[in-house]
């Protein structure tokens, strides 16, 4: 059974997260364990950035445990309008007060092969501070596309799905876009895997995705188990 909460606004359920999130790098930090999150672009993501830059928030996380990864990144510079990073930067990094090596971005204005190889050897480095915890990251945030992907796994493009390597390199069907992204050998070692989204264009993906059974599903997300947080409209053609 997926676990589904379902928030009346989007500005709900950021701060559900925001809270969520303080609460757990507090724990962490009061442990000396660093907190390692993943977040991702798209449309959902800068509700949820805006409220954790809000001075209720920024000023009780204790950044210096927090590490922010990405799902997938564009490859394209860190300036571009396209960004995934820039979308963080622009929302939160700008905002707060977080050492700059807890920020560990896709270097997307790189080769992609060697970026892809350099980003996994990041990841894993990383677990020295994970004290021996198998999990790669703590939370790991993720939407949902019109077309079922999640991160930058597409339908069509499966090889990424079965991938031993940490990061793959995909390509968007539509505009042939070459991305960087977190494949599920990396996605599943998680302690926490939460899909975050919003709008009534998504709805029908949605409704699909919390029905199918994950291995008969066209959908990659069908793929990444976690729990779901819809607004109202995402969650509008969801029947429990």
């Amino acid at each position: 059974m997926k676990t589904v909460q379902i928030f009346p606004r989007p500005e709900d359920m950021a701060k559900k997260i925001a809270r969520s999130w303080c609460e757990r790098a507090q724990r962490a930090a009061e442990n000396h364990r660093v907190f390692s999150v993943v977040v991702s672009g798209g449309s959902t993501g800068p509700a949820l950035y805006r409220e954790m830059a809000a001075p209720e928030w920024r000023g009780r996380i204790p950044w210096e445990w927090v590490h922010i990864f990405w799902a997938d990144e564009r490859c394209v510079s860190s300036k571009h309008e396209e960004s995934n990073y820039r979308i963080v930067s622009d929302f939160l990094l700008s905002h707060i007060t977080i050492p700059e090596k807890n920020v560990h971005r896709v270097r997307g204005e790189e080769d992609p092969a060697e970026e892809s190889v350099r980003y996994e050897k990041e990841i894993q480095d990383h677990q020295e501070l994970r004290k021996g915890d198998a999990n790669l990251f703590d939370w790991i945030f993720l939407g949902v596309g019109l077309d079922g992907h999640t991160a930058s796994l597409f339908p069509e493009q499966k090889t990424l799905l079965d991938l031993p390597n940490l990061c793959g390199i995909a390509r968007h069907p539509q505009t042939d876009q070459i991305r960087i992204t977190l494949t599920p050998s990396a996605i599943n070692r998680s302690h926490r895997i939460t899909y975050h989204v919003i709008g009534r264009g998504k709805a029908r993906v949605v409704s699909e995705l919390l029905s199918e059974p994950s291995e008969k599903s066209y959908y990659p997300a069908a793929h990444i188990k976690g729990e779901w947080y819809l607004d109202l409209e995402a969650a509008s053609h969801f029947s429990p």
